[in-house]
């Protein structure tokens, strides 16, 4: 690149919204600092879905269990985290362009496939579930039920327009948008909590007991509720200055932010014994806030799924401009939900989310042990069109987390971990015994 001013390279590069350099190392003129990509991140994690993950994990677990539930299975998404976001920090590319390296260059494009579905689909399933608890809010909150608030489709594609509209600047908007959403999500569910425990006690918290779920079982709930954004996390971190900004991101978010939120709805449902969030919200007289946050969390979710899915897409689609990628791919999302499809996927997704963490482990090896940290585009030229020995650890791995999830045997009892450490093992030994040398 020639020398040119900060001032230059936006003209340059920045005049065509969401391009976002999904096949290029993030320049230096186009980083943030850590505390940015972690507001994101954070952004993305305050979901409902995420919120009703706590409350059952609370009330299926107890105060005590889901005390050391939550902070364990936390951890080890941080370490994960921190893994992937040093990649990222030191590469400057997508998950997707890292993919590349380890399974092969044709070879990624089955891998980017297999996450793009899954991205697509929690999209999908995000989209119709924001529908539905806007309807119940507006019916629970004013008791309105004709109109607007009748007509779920309509609701549906509001919602889904202020994903696409925003997607489509790319992470800069993502960006603006985390930073005025997730203080104010925040602000609500302390808010939130204070009220719901004015007059609760320790006592009275520790008092309710509950075994319908283990804690292996229950660290494996925290682990499966956001491993996928554990193994796309380079696709965010990649903008960080830095390693140490990196670490930063992933620390504030899977180490400190993630299992506060689970912590904060665990308790709340503990002590009111309601798991649904917008009844917990309206029950308390905040229905108001309750669809505010509804509201910013779908957004700020939502908006991640489609950036992220729109990247992997555009390693597919590399003659389309990005922007229309976005606009695609969140108008078929939408239209998907509209018409209900979203009832049938979420067992798909589970399935598929078995098939995603092998891949961390895969791409963690090749990065550290393998490429010894030097993964240069150019280089992608001279990789094999598929990389045998990724595949097959994949596989193996993916039919091991098949196996010890439906408890057919147990190794760590998370079968996340199980699939990634089998992944990482196998791809090294597979790269030892391989005549093809890396790059």
């Amino acid at each position: 690149m020639t020398d040119s001013s900060p001032k230059d390279y936006d003209q340059q590069h920045l005049h065509s919204p969401g391009e976002d350099f999904s096949a290029d190392p993030v320049p230096d003129e186009e980083t943030v600092n850590g505390f940015h990509v972690a507001l994101v991140l954070i952004g993305i994690a305050i979901t409902i879905p995420a919120f009703l993950t706590g409350s059952q994990l609370g009330l299926a677990m107890g105060l005590n269990n889901v005390a050391i539930a939550i902070p364990v299975g936390a951890a080890v998404l941080c370490v994960i985290g921190c893994l992937a976001a040093t990649i990222a920090a030191q590469s400057r590319l997508t998950t997707y362009m890292i993919i590349q390296f380890s399974f092969g260059t044709s070879g990624a494009k089955l891998v980017n496939m297999v996450i793009s579905i899954t991205i697509f689909g929690w999209f999908t399933v995000t989209a119709a579930f924001f529908g539905e608890s806007i309807q119940q809010a507006l019916k629970d909150i004013w008791g309105v039920s004709g109109g607007l608030a009748g007509n779920l489709s309509l609701l549906i594609i509001l919602g889904s327009l202020l994903v696409i509209v925003t997607t489509v600047f790319g992470f800069r908007a993502i960006d603006k948008l985390a930073q005025l959403a997730v203080p104010l999500l925040f602000a609500a569910l302390i808010w939130l909590v204070y009220l719901a425990l004015e007059d609760a006690t320790l006592a009275s918290l520790e008092s309710y007991s509950a075994d319908a779920m283990t804690l292996g079982q229950g660290i494996t709930a925290v682990i499966g509720g956001f491993i996928v954004g554990a193994v796309i996390l380079p696709d965010y971190c990649r903008y960080v200055k830095n390693t140490r900004h990196g670490l930063l991101a992933s620390i504030l978010h899977f180490g400190i932010a993630y299992p506060l939120i689970l912590l904060m709805l665990a308790v709340v449902a503990i002590h009111s014994g309601e798991k649904n969030f917008i009844n917990i919200m309206t029950g308390m007289g905040l229905g108001v806030m309750g669809l505010l946050v509804l509201i910013f969390a779908t957004w700020t979710t939502n908006t991640g799924n489609l950036y992220s899915n729109a990247l992997v897409l555009k390693t597919i689609f590399t003659g389309v401009p990005q922007w229309m990628i976005v606009v695609v791919a969140g108008l078929l999302g939408t239209l998907l939900a509209v018409i209900g499809i979203a009832d049938y996927f979420i067992g798909f997704l589970i399935f598929l989310g078995i098939s995603i963490p092998p891949i961390a482990g895969i791409y963690i090896a090749d990065y550290f042990f393998v490429h010894k940290r030097n993964y240069d585009v150019s280089s992608l030229r001279k990789q094999p069109a598929i990389a045998y020995p990724a595949f097959i650890a994949w596989l193996i791995a993916s039919v091991v987390a098949w196996l010890t999830t439906n408890d057919f045997f147990t190794l760590t009892s998370i079968p996340a971990c199980d699939a990634i450490v089998i992944a990482f093992i196998l791809y090294l030994v597979g790269r030892a015994k391989s005549q093809s040398p890396p790059v």
